[in-house]
């Protein structure tokens, strides 16, 4: 059944990450399709069992879909894996509580606040998995994830894996964005030999065919590992080029403005929108270990955690030219 809490009990027995100020009343993320979600709190508790879990609690734009069980399902899911993922695994959490409000009330001990939840566990191999809820429509997390189909790449330093190339939600100040997923046996920690396997990647790319298209924003994300999960936290290096309105794409340097970094790059997620920035931060975002540089001139190195996907992966041929 659904989760009734007392508001005015919830603040006294819960350990608050995040104080929020008055502006967040509207700091609303955009999701698939129509609706939006705002964070209204974020704090540290213990399950039924003592054990140790966060919960994040989110209103929607339009609370009727909480009653969709499918719809809801998958809201609760892109909210797990955009903002609540990395800062949680990060932070050493091993479980996780996604609330969505249901609905508002009032009894004799003060406002109550209804919510549908759906936990989130991670295994031992750093997956983590919805769990099943205790009414029969809140279904666990299929285990036997399947990837998608890698495609090779070829460079001059050596094989490269393609997981993923697909539009995905689009940053402030942007109106397309791309997203690549690479992968290579070259360690997130030399940055300097990622960087360099992204930007001959990058420079395999159809840059006439992605400005015809309408994308001005292109994001590179090259792994080590491979994903396990649908959310798994991994280390990378990124890239985040953009193109200036009627201009073109800005050429690259021969080096990564990273270069000569002592710390693993770890992963985090970044966001251009205040609103999910303020959601990541009410959450415990890890910005603070985060690396970025913006000396690139359109460009910016670091890393990130891919955002969801807005539509079905593209073919990389589509967009990448053939080794010259």
């Amino acid at each position: 059944m659904s989760r009734l809490v007392l508001a005015s009990a919830l603040l006294a027995a819960l350990t608050v990450f995040f104080a929020f100020a008055g502006q967040a009343q509207e700091a609303w993320i955009s999701l698939k399709g129509a609706n939006k979600a705002r964070i209204l709190s974020a704090t540290e508790s213990v399950d039924a069992g003592k054990r140790r879990q966060l919960v994040a609690s989110f209103v929607l734009s339009e609370p009727g879909v909480v009653a969709d069980h499918v719809r809801v399902i998958e809201i609760a899911d892109q909210l797990f894996g955009r903002v609540v993922l990395v800062p949680a695994d990060q932070k050493g959490f091993k479980r996780v509580l996604i609330n969505l409000l249901a609905g508002e009330g009032s009894s004799a001990d003060g406002a109550v606040q209804k919510f549908e939840g759906f936990t989130y566990v991670r295994r031992s191999n750093g997956v983590w998995l919805r769990q099943a809820g205790p009414e029969p429509w809140k279904v666990a997390q299929d285990p036997k994830w399947v990837p998608l189909q890698a495609q090779l790449v070829q460079l001059s330093t050596g094989a490269v894996y393609v997981d993923f190339i697909g539009e995905i939600f689009a940053p402030a100040g942007s109106t397309k964005a791309l997203g690549i997923e690479m992968r290579s046996s070259t360690p997130a920690t030399n940055i300097p030999g990622k960087y360099a396997e992204i930007r001959e990647l990058w420079t395999r790319l159809a840059y006439d065919k992605l400005k015809t298209d309408g994308f001005d924003f292109v994001h590179i994300d090259n792994f080590t590992e491979p994903q396990r999960g649908r959310f798994h936290v991994r280390q990378r290096v990124y890239l985040d080029i953009r193109r200036p309105e009627g201009g073109d794409w800005p050429e690259l340097p021969g080096t990564a403005p990273l270069e000569g970094a002592k710390e693993p790059l770890v992963a985090g997620t970044i966001f251009e929108d205040d609103s999910t920035r303020f959601a990541l931060a009410a959450v415990g975002s890890a910005g603070d270990v985060r690396s970025r540089s913006e000396a690139m001139g359109g460009a910016t190195v670091g890393v990130a955690e891919r955002e969801l996907p807005r539509g079905l992966p593209m073919v990389a041929s589509d967009y990448l030219k053939p080794a010259q």
